[in-house]
């Protein structure tokens, strides 16, 4: 076990730094540790996907400053063993600030920084906290700015995760279909405005929950795909002479290579990258917009359920818990629930990313850890909602087939049917002589209609 009670003695611009022995992180992260409490809440190492996009960002950097000759090979190289080190071993509790951390995302940066100097130091026959073969600012962090490393690593993040996101709400809609095809011939009354209307088929109410699905499962795609548009060699907001054009050409390229994908390119104005994450914004639109869908489809499903006498009793949902401690034989559509508060906080989430983007300043955004970070906590709630509902709702949800059968043989897909062939205006003056009385309406209809149905 690692003795955590020694301490080296680090440095910075604001003086001596006290940090354990054998951290791989340095004086900048441990001055965040204690800056930015994270008592309950989760840290950036606690996010995986932004550490990987972190990583691949600083080893397509030293990639790049190596092939430009700006890197010595074997500080390069220690940089990239120790990016492929910090993902292969999975080395995320050395990401220990909060992840709301103030100051635009310098300390996730420069936590990054430390943590790859530090193994390369080691790597090479130094010692922790020495940086003398390895610097985090002069080789690690060189030709970057945290500026165009965090959002870069932001997009990163998002298009990591979404394929995940995207299997479990294609695999909803496939569930959805499965159920559509097995009740394609069980009819049920359709309702507008919780009223009565027409007669239509199971397979028809859910083949719109599934259209849906798809629908916005495009529309997400669709916004991901825009962050492959990256500020990478931005640095500070956006000025790309800061850098070597030389460095330009070549770090999307190293980035194209190190994550197995072609499709990253530079953000067409740097400027504009370093101002406005409306990109990031965009994807959690979309998202609230598919949570606010299915908090349809499970309020639609807790309708449906209720009862199971002087409710809608039409589906039957598969009991998994008592549903009071007071009244037995009671079950709730606690499943539908359950999805239902995780899409509020998808909601949630969308107005603080929406915030994020508002409250940018002149040349920088610095508010992109509430955007990612609101994104990243709405793509694993979503996920969670999608797979719950599917496994264990969709899935054995059955119908009730007396109660179905009972509701489209009532009076207003009769009427409806009768203005089809009659018109609306006679149906319309049988249905005012009646003054709102069922019985008294099915009897004029009878005389009026005699054997019609």
């Amino acid at each position: 076990m690692k003795n955590n009670m020694k301490q080296r003695i680090e440095h910075d611009l604001l003086g001596d730094v006290h940090v354990s022995a054998d951290a791989l992180y340095g004086a900048q992260t441990q001055r965040a540790v204690k800056n930015f409490p994270v008592g309950n809440q989760r840290t950036i190492g606690q996010f995986p996907s932004l550490i990987r996009g972190l990583i691949h960002v600083k080893k397509a950097a030293a990639v790049a400053n190596l092939k430009i000759g700006l890197l010595e090979k074997s500080v390069a190289c220690a940089i990239m063993n120790a990016c492929d080190k910090v993902l292969k071993e999975g080395m995320y509790d050395q990401f220990s600030i909060h992840h709301l951390h103030g100051g635009g995302g310098t300390s996730a940066n420069m936590n990054t920084n430390e943590v790859l100097a530090n193994i390369g130091e080691e790597s090479l026959g130094g010692q922790l906290g020495k940086y003398q073969l390895v610097h985090p600012n002069d080789h690690v962090n060189l030709n970057q700015s945290t500026n165009d490393v965090y959002p870069t690593a932001c997009h990163i993040a998002v298009i990591l995760e979404w394929p995940v996101l995207k299997q479990a709400l294609h695999d909803l809609a496939n569930q959805i279909d499965a159920k559509a095809g097995e009740f394609s011939e069980h009819r049920r009354i359709a309702r507008t405005c919780l009223q009565d209307a027409v007669a239509i088929s199971f397979a028809d109410l859910l083949g719109g929950y599934s259209a849906f699905l798809r629908r916005n499962i495009f529309c997400i795609e669709r916004t991901v795909k825009e962050l492959y548009a990256v500020s990478i060699g931005g640095t500070i907001v956006g000025r790309a002479e800061d850098v070597p054009s030389a460095y330009m050409e070549a770090v999307i390229p190293a980035l194209c290579k190190i994550t197995g994908d072609s499709a990253y390119r530079h953000s067409e104005n740097l400027f504009d990258a370093a101002q406005n994450p409306d990109d990031l914004v965009r994807v959690s639109s979309e998202m609230d917009i598919m949570a606010r869908g299915l908090v349809k489809i499970c309020q639609d499903l807790r309708l449906m359920n209720s009862g199971p006498e002087t409710g809608f009793n039409e589906v039957i949902l598969p009991p998994v818990q008592p549903g009071s401690s007071i009244m037995p034989g009671k079950i709730n559509p606690v499943i539908p629930e359950f999805a239902m508060q995780l899409c509020f906080k998808v909601m949630g989430n969308h107005a603080a990313c929406s915030a994020s983007l508002d409250h940018g300043e002149l040349d920088l955004n610095v508010w992109e850890s509430t955007a990612i970070f609101s994104i990243l906590e709405s793509m694993e709630l979503l996920e969670n909602a999608a797979r719950t509902l599917g496994e264990k709702c969709i899935s054995d949800l059955t119908v009730n087939t007396e109660r179905n059968t009972a509701n489209v043989q009532t009076i207003i897909p009769l009427l409806t049917d009768l203005m089809k062939r009659h018109g609306y205006s006679k149906v319309s003056k049988i249905c005012k002589q009646a003054k709102g009385d069922i019985h008294l309406l099915r009897k004029l209809l009878n005389d009026v209609f005699p054997g019609e149905k």
